[in-house]
């Protein structure tokens, strides 16, 4: 590593040349709406984010206390050229500076609430990962969820198509439910507009085509059986909002054989299928009823497109008569005994509001 201390100006900087320094300028954050959400990403930028792009001997300089007097004189600051950015060295803790990664992705998801806020999911994520802070599965999914609840669909769809530095994959399967649950919200949140329906067709297509990428579903996983595309849930989740489309907006004419295709390929993974609840646990009912109401939809509008006596018209009738209605009714049920006053839970939301759209 080629270190220089430069006291030209009674500022001794730091340097690395270009092609040894780690990751290049830091994330760059933009005001938010909560000054608590500002500080927890600037004390992310300072504390976590720069001390990763620094090399072995600078680290020195922040964590050993005997390299300390080096950053505390104020006649003298130490500094570090980053990218385009002069940042100024300080000691560091590991225990009492660094936040927790869990505590404080919970945090900044709840913190974030306006459009603005949620632009600075991708550079958060990516100082993360950059980090070496690794972002869990269930946490990917927490925040898919969160954004498609908040109207963020837009900002998610730009963090997976930064995979490689968010790290945000749609081959795991709960992610991708999320994810492409954000569609069908998309589509409640518009109150079932064109132009809100119409932009979750988009959406979902386009995340589709994601599961082909090997950068969301590697080849491991494909040969393994863990490719979502295989999961009836998520696949349907195409046909609902092709189907739906139509329906509402196309005279039920399916333009392209599109709900045809997606409905053929539902009833060929239809044996991976898990429609069973358990009636000890409301939060699995609850869980099921988010899964299977928008299949249940989707094949109650795709026979619509389709006809009720064609052979995937009847393979979906009985689909939906011997095996989903069913189950819904069974979970939604458990769930009902579970709510208290006028609190509902997000399965039974679902499944309510698609009840309404049987046309």
């Amino acid at each position: 590593m080629k270190r220089l201390l430069q006291n030209s100006s009674s500022t001794r900087t730091f340097t690395t040349s270009p092609a040894r320094r780690k990751h290049g300028g830091l994330p760059t954050f933009t005001p938010t709406s909560s000054p608590a959400l500002d500080a927890l990403l600037s004390t992310f930028r300072t504390n976590v984010f720069l001390p990763a792009h620094l090399l072995s001997l600078q680290k020195s300089l922040l964590y050993r206390a005997r390299n300390h007097r080096l950053l505390t004189n104020p006649e003298e600051p130490a500094t570090v050229k980053l990218g385009n950015e002069v940042h100024q060295l300080h000691p560091l803790n590991r225990i009492t500076d660094e936040p927790n990664t869990r505590r404080s992705i919970a945090e900044a998801l709840a913190l974030m609430r306006e459009p603005r806020d949620w632009l600075n999911v991708i550079p958060f994520l990516e100082g993360l990962r950059q980090s070496g802070r690794k972002v869990r599965g269930w946490q990917a999914e927490k925040m898919a969820r969160r954004m498609g609840e908040k109207a963020a669909q837009g900002v998610l769809m730009e963090v997976l198509r930064r995979v490689e530095g968010t790290g945000v994959r749609l081959g795991d399967l709960k992610v991708c439910r999320e994810v492409m649950w954000g569609g069908v919200g998309r589509c409640v949140q518009s109150a079932w507009s064109e132009e809100g329906v119409r932009e979750a067709e988009r959406w979902m297509e386009t995340w589709w085509g994601m599961l082909d990428e090997d950068r969301h579903v590697d080849k491991e996983a494909r040969k393994s059986g863990g490719d979502p595309k295989l999961s009836p849930e998520v696949v349907g989740l195409l046909l609902w909002v092709r189907a739906v489309r139509r329906v509402l907006f196309a005279e039920g004419k399916d333009e392209g054989g599109k709900v045809k295709a997606a409905a053929e390929m539902v009833m060929a993974v239809w044996g991976n299928r898990d429609v069973s609840v358990d009636e000890a646990d409301w939060n699995d009912a609850n869980y099921k009823l988010m899964m299977w109401a928008p299949v249940w939809h989707a094949m109650v509008m795709a026979r619509k497109v389709l006809g009720d006596d064609t052979p995937l018209g009847r393979s979906m009738e009985t689909a939906i008569t011997q095996e989903l209605e069913p189950t819904l009714k069974k979970a939604s049920s458990i769930v009902e005994q579970h709510v208290s006053g006028e609190t509902d839970r997000r399965g039974r939301v679902l499944y309510n509001e698609l009840s309404k759209l049987v046309i």
